[in-house]
């Protein structure tokens, strides 16, 4: 009998694990996987530690706390270029005039994007303060990225639609102008203090977490088939165990659902019509990326690269997070900079990763991105993810009350039932399912103000 059991090992499932860790309770966290981390997965490739989801510690934000809590060494994200490759050129520029003035694009699209860039940069002067959203930013979220391209010129509308996607996972048409505003305005804006970059990797954070529940806490290679309440209050929980290959059952008082949304029916399949909807709502797509590890020592004005936006290619968006810091290799003596190559655009592909050929038609794109780079990769390594961070639409915060409504008595906390998005959105989640409620253990409660 767990006192609460939590299902999924990812960013939040972990997060609420250890925030329950002083609370005398019993708390087991099972996962199919084979690690925890779940969307923070890092790997080495070509000597660097290269995240293959999410990217960046946001400031202000409980992953900042729980970065500089765990010890996680970070870098902050300093950008001074910004850059678009578009109808087969790419231009990088540290001035966003001479960027656009340099692009292969006609007159009227140009004035069109000086004035879309030129008004996107206004807001995000208005909106945000050293690189984070304030409350007045609450006014454009019911309004969609793609409610500001009528009638603009279809390479501007390309363009815009495109850096969207890859600076914020979802489509244009699906993505809050607020939403925009953080993970596209500040690229173009070279904010430098509302991102760190964890240099061991993402996949760190929750990590350390585990490292530090006591042990048997986290259970993985073992799949939660379902969830189903019982009369007396409890739950019966119904697990498969890949290395036995059989099923068996655990019971527990509490639970929560720490998985991606489409996965929540299979995990609790008596939901009501009302949750269905909700998670229908909460729109999760798939995504692949690329990295690649290269060697600039005769290409140095290649680490300056930061966030290149890429129309036409099979993926939307290259991002470089540590701008203008190549890592020396003592060994060899490489100047080695990561670019991280997001599809989100491109959604899921079952085998990306173990497909090398698939892997190499990407390699392709990204060299007619980065030509000068043929012969200078030291590394790549392609990942794919059924669901991706889920989108900060209009929708989805229309339905945030329902999707954080627990469901006989079960708790739900992941990115999707936060009000920003990514793994900060899964952190404060995790905090505050932890801290909301008393949480029964045999005969006293906690009601989580102590941890």
């Amino acid at each position: 009998m767990y006192d609460v059991l939590i299902v999924g090992a990812g960013a939040a499932g972990i997060a609420t694990a250890y925030r329950l860790r002083e609370s005398g309770l019993d708390v087991g966290v099972f996962d199919a996987a084979d690690e925890v981390g779940g969307r923070t997965r890092s790997v080495e490739v070509g000597g660097l530690a290269v995240n293959t989801g999410a990217m960046f510690v946001y400031r202000d934000t409980p992953a900042e706390e729980l970065a500089a809590e765990l010890g996680i060494r970070t870098e902050p994200f300093e950008p001074d270029t910004y850059g678009i490759h578009v109808n087969g050129r790419t231009v990088i520029d540290a001035d966003n005039t001479e960027l656009i003035a340099r692009l292969p694009l006609d007159d009227e699209a140009k004035k069109q994007l000086s004035a879309f860039v030129g008004e996107a940069l206004d807001e995000y002067r208005r909106y945000t303060s050293r690189g984070t959203l304030g409350s007045r930013s609450d006014e454009l979220g019911d309004l969609s990225v793609e409610d500001r391209l009528a009638g603009l010129h279809p390479d501007v509308a390309r363009i815009i639609r495109t850096a969207v996607q890859g600076g914020a996972v979802g489509k244009a048409s699906q993505t809050t102008a607020q939403y925009g505003l953080r993970y596209f305005a500040s690229y173009l804006a070279h904010e430098k203090r509302n991102r760190l970059f964890p240099v061991d990797g993402m996949q760190q954070l929750p990590l350390r977490m585990a490292e530090r529940l006591p042990k048997g806490t986290v259970r993985l290679g073992t799949t939660v088939e379902s969830v189903a309440p019982l009369d007396d209050g409890t739950y019966r929980v119904r697990i498969r165990i890949r290395a036995r290959d059989r099923s068996t059952s655990v019971a527990a008082r509490h639970v929560v659902v720490a998985v991606p949304a489409p996965q929540v029916p299979n995990v609790v399949p008596d939901l009501p019509g009302w949750k269905r909807d909700a998670l229908d709502k909460a729109l999760t797509p798939g995504s692949r990326t690329l990295a690649v590890v290269a060697d600039v020592r005769e290409t140095p004005h290649l680490a300056d690269w930061a966030f290149v936006t890429t129309v036409g290619t099979r993926f939307d968006a290259i991002i470089n997070p540590t701008p203008g810091r190549p890592r020396q290799d003592p060994h060899t003596g490489a100047s080695l900079i990561q670019y991280v190559c997001y599809g989100n655009g491109a959604g899921h592909l079952e085998g990306f990763g173990t497909a090398e050929s698939a892997v190499n038609t990407w390699v392709e794109d990204f060299l007619t991105v980065a030509p000068e780079l043929r012969g200078h990769i030291v590394g790549v390594h392609g990942q794919t993810w059924p669901h991706c961070f889920s989108l900060l639409s209009p929708i989805r915060l229309s339905v945030l009350d329902e999707l954080r409504r627990p469901v006989h008595g079960i708790e739900f906390a992941g990115d999707y039932t936060s009000a920003t998005a990514g793994t900060h959105g899964c952190y404060a989640e995790a905090y505050r399912v932890a801290e909301r409620r008393s949480w029964t253990v045999r005969s006293w409660t906690w009601a989580g103000s102590s941890c």
